[in-house]
């Protein structure tokens, strides 16, 4: 597995799984690295790993063995697809985490909204494949100018099945019934302006698990950890000195 890494490894961890296509969703939560140690896994199927097609099953796995293997607990932050990953993460290999952060998690899923989500998705693929438009988006998402570089590239390795995979991935509400059992701080997120399977299946991991607070952040869209970045960042930084004192205790 590729990931980059950023800060001091013996400061407290944050791993952060990224959303599709977009390896750099959370580029600027990176601006935290002088405080904690921030970790970034490139998800299979895409950035420095799209040469392989995305698999559910085994992406967890191999993020359950890599986050093991760090030898510590962690703080684990995902978005859209990474929050995806993270509910399952949590419901099967909980002893990982200290505490977690859910970001825009699409847990509803029936047709016809699997159909539609598929191919707004293949349409994306195709329109971020083309280099020009790709660039532009990066700009848009404020990544400097190698890292936009990098991303532009990795695009273009992406694969269809690895797209079809991602929305039919069968992480649902239904499929992480472990998540109950989660002892762990969390907190969960969606945009007042997303789709409404987003912000219930936001509502329902409360209803699952009443550890896990609920925020809905009005004039948000898809788009928390990009557009709403000082207040996500002070969210994080907060939840972690939490953590920091109960472990003092």
């Amino acid at each position: 597995m590729y990931f980059e890494q950023y800060g001091d490894s013996q400061k407290p961890t944050i791993v952060f799984l990224h959303g599709a296509h977009f390896v750099h969703s959370f580029g600027k939560q990176y601006v935290l690295s002088d405080r904690y140690y921030l970790v970034v896994p490139h998800i299979m199927g895409y950035g420095n790993d799209a040469d392989r097609v995305f698999d559910p099953d085994q992406a967890v796995k191999e993020l359950a063995d890599y986050i093991r293997g760090l030898n510590k607990t962690v703080m684990l932050v995902g978005f859209s697809l990474g929050a995806q990953l993270a509910v399952r993460l949590i419901s099967e290999y909980g002893e990982l985490f200290n505490s977690a952060v859910i970001v825009s998690p699409w847990l509803i899923k029936e047709e016809p909204m699997l159909s539609k989500m598929l191919a707004a998705n293949e349409k994306q693929l195709l329109f971020m494949q083309k280099k020009w438009l790709c660039n532009l988006m990066g700009l848009r998402y404020g990544l400097p100018g190698a890292m936009r570089k990098e991303f532009v590239e990795q695009v273009q390795k992406e694969q269809l099945e690895t797209i079809k995979n991602t929305v039919y991935n069968n992480i649902t509400l239904e499929s992480v019934g472990g998540l109950a059992n989660a002892g762990i701080p969390m907190i969960a997120l969606a945009g007042a302006k997303e789709p409404a399977e987003v912000k219930e299946s936001v509502t329902a991991l409360h209803q699952i698990n009443i550890k896990c607070r609920v925020e809905v952040w009005e004039g948000a869209e898809h788009n928390i950890p990009m557009a709403f970045d000082t207040r996500f960042n002070t969210l994080l930084c907060e939840m972690m000195e939490r953590i920091g004192m109960k472990n003092r205790k």
